[in-house]
């Protein structure tokens, strides 16, 4: 072949691969604009469940290590917790940067209803797969650097993007984790920084979206730390309790205060308006709401007190409160807008010198722990023995529980008391050595006379047990169980005996 039909053919073979690498490259093209790729950091178009993702820069879902890529049923994500304002710390290039508060986010998944998927009800068997958690945190660009992503989860950033793949989640389960973390920069401007938007998506359940409000500044909530103590107070006698809380950081709380009081011991009366009580009576718990802003440096107490009446049966009893930012109360510690209100005028708030009062260090701008009062009521403890009988043949070993004495006031300041077991004749203890004990079950014992009462100690969540052995019939043999407690506690020890029977059996 010449020179010249051999430059032609290279020229030829040139163009057919090229227009190979060019088909191949529109190949590839059209499948990424229709299902996406399944390479890291690159995929577009749809997930694996038809949900429309990010472009270039977001990761692809991979399997949770700790779930799995099953699924079943129709299924609803709810976020029980996630922040709705984030307060961003701001300091000076010369100060240290101070800590951030977490990003807490709780997750949870259940079957759908049954009347929208027909197939479930609410607590169904199965499971939200192909789970995805996708935070879009430009609101810290310039302001904070995002350090950390919480890799247990699956969660992974690219830039101000943080995607977390949480696999399946099974019905009455869910994920509780911080997805990052943020360091503030110094000198941001004071104010509304932007919005942090989380995006949850599911192969089975509608999608769940959340706006966080981003505010260069903090706030620093506190409490009076006070704690009142009351005694003699009568069964029934009310209590009075004033909260007070303050702000000493450097910016105003936005959106009001909530004041949650719980009581132990008591029960709160349904005074105020603007409180609503888990309970419309003997209600052990309140949520306090008063509109806002709480501005940098100023403190406040009620204007009236909230009220609780001893229980009629209470020896001992709290009343304590915590302060919150209405806007992200705790949700183990909020009650539902639907909880019944109180019946009188609002209770409203005056100012107060808040030098003193002091806050949460672990969370100084998410709430206050303040004080309360505790009380000791007048009534008293009245212990009651409780018999037993002993069932078996004769010449058999047989155990049986002790039951604990009713009322309180035969245990010492640890919790550690001991019945006293006097065995009806013809029965015999066996005693249990420590060693041969099965688990934590205490066993009864000798007491300090040989020839006295058999020590059995209490209480126990197992229950204390008797070892005996009935060496002979002794018809209408019989004996007894006592406790002991202080007279001054327990004023009638009549009935801190009790008798102990034996059953014969064939």
């Amino acid at each position: 072949m010449g020179d010249a039909a051999w430059t032609r053919g290279k020229r030829w073979y040139a163009l057919l691969a090229c227009a190979a690498v060019l088909v191949a490259a529109v190949v590839v093209a059209v499948a990424s604009a229709r299902g996406g790729t399944d390479r890291a950091g690159g995929r577009t178009g749809a997930d694996r469940g038809g949900h429309p993702t990010a472009g270039t820069g977001r990761t692809a879902w991979t399997p949770d290590p700790h779930g799995g890529d099953t699924y079943s049923g129709q299924g609803v994500l709810r976020l029980r917790s996630a922040p709705n304002i984030y307060y961003l710390p701001r300091y000076s290039s010369f100060q240290q940067a101070p800590s951030a508060p977490e990003f807490h986010v709780v997750l949870t998944a259940s079957s759908a209803p049954s009347g929208d998927s027909g197939k479930q009800g609410a607590t169904g068997k199965g499971a939200v797969g192909r789970v995805e958690a996708a935070f879009d945190l430009t609101a810290f660009q310039g302001r904070a650097e995002i350090t950390s992503v919480q890799k247990g989860y699956g969660c992974v950033r690219s830039g101000y993007h943080v995607n977390c793949a949480l696999g399946s989640l099974k019905f009455g389960e869910g994920a509780d984790f911080t997805p990052f973390s943020v360091r503030p920069k110094p000198g941001t401007a004071a104010g509304p920084a932007g919005t942090v938007t989380m995006t949850v998506r599911g192969a089975n359940a509608p999608t769940v979206r959340h706006t966080t409000r981003v505010i260069s500044g903090s706030p620093r909530l506190t409490a009076r730390p006070d704690l009142d103590k009351l005694t003699e107070v009568p069964p029934g006698g009310r209590m009075r309790l004033t909260p007070a809380f303050g702000n000493k950081g450097d910016t105003a709380v936005e959106g009001g205060i909530s004041v949650v009081v719980s009581a132990n011991g008591a029960g709160l009366l349904p005074r105020y308006a603007n409180c609503r009580y888990d309970k419309a009576t003997g209600a052990t718990k309140a949520q306090c709401d008063f509109p806002g802003p709480l501005p940098a440096g100023a403190a406040y107490e009620t204007d009236g007190p909230l009220t609780a009446v001893a229980d009629r049966s209470a020896k001992t009893g709290t009343v304590t409160y915590t302060v919150w930012r209405t806007a992200d109360v705790g949700y183990l510690a909020a009650l539902p807008a639907s909880a019944p209100h109180g019946s009188g005028a609002p209770l409203r708030l005056r100012s107060v010198d808040g030098s003193a009062f002091t806050g949460d260090g672990a969370e100084p701008g998410e709430r206050a722990v303040g004080g309360g009062l505790s009380f000791e009521t007048t009534g008293k403890n009245d212990v009651e023995a409780v018999g037993f009988t002993i069932r078996g043949r004769v010449g058999q070993v047989v155990e049986v529980t002790v039951p604990y004495p009713r009322g309180d006031g035969w245990t010492d300041s640890f919790g550690r008391g001991t019945m006293w077991v006097t065995l009806p004749a013809g029965v015999s203890l066996i005693e249990v050595p420590p060693q041969d004990h099965e688990s934590d079950i205490p066993y009864c014992h000798r007491g300090p006379r040989t020839d006295g009462p058999v020590a059995c100690p209490g209480p126990a969540a197992s229950g204390t047990v008797l070892r005996v052995r009935l060496d002979r019939r002794v018809d209408g043999a019989h004996g007894s169980v006592s406790v002991r407690s202080d007279a001054s506690a327990d004023p009638d020890r009549r009935n801190n005996t009790a008798p102990v029977t034996v059953q014969y059996l064939p």
